[in-house]
This record gives structure tokens, sequence and C-alpha cells, in this order.
């Protein structure tokens, strides 16, 4: 990958990279981003500065500073100096400058001592944002929580378990449920609201044991 589309790509967090996304983004990329972040902004803010501070004094009337200048001296002229400074910093687009030069700075700093990929702030936070709605949207739709309905079978060598939360069990998850242990052997559809459907039998004495999850019927209520 070379450096410009690792500067450009180290901007935005992994769910916004696309086809990019199987890439490693080299730390190279924040470094010089970072950098250039941080160059820019300050840039921005002395010249903005300049045309700030310009058009103030511009617009003080001669006679208010030869009456400043009768009263207080040289020191009351250069009192002015910290008053537009103040005023200039409390202005929007400078304290947006100010961020993204501080960004840039923690950026880059990131990629020199931990060779580290720091996206920009206000995308990752938008992606951070798009993935919570994204989770309450599936949530939402999924219907409330209930515990799982299970129900032996009547050789009592197998389970048929209905949940209304999908289960990330696989046909190599050992689940141990009321002092036995169970794998999958099927997955159904039902519906709602415990639309998800699993069938378990009694693991062979001889199977492989990988991880044991000890399953209860309540665990979906806590999130799980």
């Amino acid at each position: 990958m070379n450096i410009f589309a690792a500067t450009l790509l180290a901007f935005f967090p992994k769910k916004y990279r696309g086809p990019f996304s199987r890439y490693t983004v080299p730390a190279a990329g924040a470094l010089v981003g970072g950098a250039a972040e941080t160059i820019a902004a300050l840039l921005l803010l002395m010249q903005r500065y300049f045309v700030f501070a310009n058009q103030r004094l511009a617009a003080i009337q001669v006679s208010v500073m030869t009456g400043a200048a009768a009263k207080g001296g040289e020191s009351a002229v250069m009192g002015l100096g910290p008053i537009l400074m103040l005023e200039y910093l409390l202005q929007i687009t400078t304290l947006v400058l100010i961020f993204i030069a501080l960004e840039g700075v923690i950026r880059s700093t990131a990629a020199v001592i931990n060779a580290e990929t720091l996206p920009s702030l206000p995308l990752e936070a938008l992606a951070q944002l798009q993935t919570w709605l994204g989770a309450r949207n599936r949530e939402s739709r999924l219907g409330r929580r209930l515990a799982d309905d299970v129900q032996l079978a009547a050789d009592g060598e197998s389970l048929r378990i209905a949940s209304c939360r999908p289960k990330v069990w696989t046909a190599l998850t050992t689940i141990s449920y009321e002092d036995g242990l169970y794998e999958l052997i099927a997955e159904e559809k039902s519906a709602l609201p415990r639309q998800f459907v699993y069938v378990l039998r009694k693991k062979p004495i001889s199977g492989v044991i990988r991880g044991i999850h000890a399953y209860d019927p309540q665990e979906v209520l806590s999130g799980k």
C-alpha cells in the first residue's frame, strides 16, 4: 500500500474502509496524516489571527486609540493584544482548528510510540454511533427478551431449545445443561417471539470436548 493511500485510509475507522478493510493500514499513514493535520491547522490558525487582528484594529477609531494611550500610556494600547487573542480563541472556527491540531499530534504520537493507527475522532465517533444504532434496531426487531423454552424429547437423549435471540453455538460447541453434555445437531426457524430453535443431542462418551458452555435458559435475559 503506497503512502498516499495509507495516509488517506488512516483517517477512517475500519467500518468505513470498504473494499480496503482486508488490508492493514500501516502506522506511517497515521503519522503522515497526523503531521499534515497539525501543520495545516497551525498555519490556518496563524493566518486567520493576523486577518482577525488587523480587522479588529482597523475597526477601532483613531480617537479611541489616542485616548487610551493618553490615559494609560503604551501599556493600555498593548493590553488590546490579550483581549484580541482571547476573542479569537473563543471563536468556533478557532476551536475546531485547535482540535484538529491536537488530534494530529495525538495520532502522530501513537504512530511513533505504539505503531498504532488511530482514525480521526469525529469519524470514529460516527462509526460507533452507527454501530450502536444498528444494534438497537436489530434488538428492536427481535422483540422483547424472554427466557428460553427448553423441551426434553421423549427418549431423554435430545433437547429442543427455542430462544428469542440467536446463539453462537456450532457443531463443535459442547453445551452443559442439568448435569448432561449436549452437542448441536440442527437449527430451525420458528415464529416470534422465540424464532431461533436449536436441537441438541447428548454428546457421545467418546466425543471430543473442546470447551464447555454452561447453558442457562435465563441467560438470554441478561443479554447473553
